[in-house]
């Protein structure tokens, strides 16, 4: 099914009116109505995506947030610049960086960041660490394979370290 006909198939539902389906799509109503008749002029990449993100649940991988939903990342993109949050910093950074799903063009100010492991002192974070590993794996499913198996490892050794030393730990008190 394609994005034009899982949005026709949105509007045949009973409950969905053509205005609240295009207020959730951040369209307007009478645009809609042209696209869905197949008279539309313009441009209708964004709202493909926010119809695959809100209708077919397509995703994709953010650089800060992980796995997204296309039109949460359309949404991000949206928002203005706020210091009052370290994370919409990182986003911002993020979609004007080169992003590939970013329709922003990038900025000379922004750098790219780069999410990366918490330390081994604090505490692990696995959804912190799943995006990362996400984002390396650039899309390759062998590649995330390859870094999630890497990962299990490392945890697992990290863990016998762990009862290792607390059983000898326990042992030297005695």
């Amino acid at each position: 099914m394609n994005w034009l006909e899982a949005l026709k198939a949105e509007l045949n539902k009973d409950e969905v009116t053509q205005n609240k389906l295009a207020r959730d799509l951040g369209i307007s109503s009478s645009m809609l109505s042209q696209v869905v008749r197949g008279i539309y002029p313009g441009n209708t990449d964004t709202l493909q995506a926010r119809v695959e993100g809100r209708l077919m649940d397509y995703t994709v991988q953010c650089p800060v947030k992980g796995c997204i939903r296309r039109d949460e990342c359309l949404d991000h993109q949206k928002k203005p610049f706020s210091s009052a949050n370290r994370e919409r910093v990182k986003i911002h950074r993020a979609c004007r960086s080169g992003c590939p799903h970013s329709t922003l063009e990038p900025t000379v100010n922004a750098q790219r960041i780069d999410v990366r492991a918490s330390p081994t002192d604090e505490a692990y974070n696995l959804d912190s660490q799943l995006a990362y590993i996400r984002r390396s794996a650039q899309g390759d499913p062998l590649k995330l394979n390859d870094l999630l198996e890497k990962e299990l490892s490392r945890l697992a050794s990290r863990y016998n370290q762990l009862l290792w030393s607390s059983k000898y730990a326990r042992r030297s008190k005695s």
